[in-house]
């Protein structure tokens, strides 16, 4: 969303199983107007920081989390992108303050969601969030999400 009413900030690792089922319910807040800012950080898998680096280092950051998510493994708890040959520097720089950011919210793990409610004060949820506190949580309405996958967060 262009003018979003909330800002919603999601901390998430690639390899994360919990953030991929975030993500699907989050969809059809976004398409209501919800802005999601993806927050990547890496320390469930060896190769989290590599592909938190494809999905930082892609023209189109966007597409690129998309298929991460979309092609995600849940059988092995693998994100679905191409991981990089290389962590350059800089992105491995960037992956550690998140981290450290993500703690100074007191959070320790994936999904960490953090957003300001409509009184202003910062708000954190972790883990994955039931799906009948979405609207609390994004300060839109309830939107219909019927994916069986999430039937169990109801």
């Amino acid at each position: 969303a262009k003018q979003p009413g909330r800002v919603l900030y999601v901390f998430w690792d690639a390899n994360c199983w919990y953030c991929q089922l975030t993500w699907r319910a989050l969809q059809h807040y976004e398409k209501a107007g919800l802005q999601v800012r993806w927050v990547p950080v890496a320390y469930q898998k060896d190769n989290s920081a590599a592909l938190a680096a494809a999905v930082m280092g892609a023209k189109d950051r966007v597409a690129a989390l998309r298929e991460n998510e979309t092609r995600y493994r849940a059988k092995s708890y693998d994100g679905g992108i191409k991981a990089a040959a290389k962590v350059p520097a800089e992105l491995a720089i960037e992956l550690e303050e998140n981290m450290t950011l993500m703690g100074r919210f007191g959070m320790s793990g994936t999904p960490a969601l953090v957003w300001k409610d409509s009184s202003g004060r910062v708000q954190t949820h972790l883990g994955m969030p039931p799906l009948s506190k979405l609207p609390a949580i994004t300060g839109l309405p309830e939107q219909k999400i019927d994916d069986p996958e999430l039937a169990r967060f109801r």
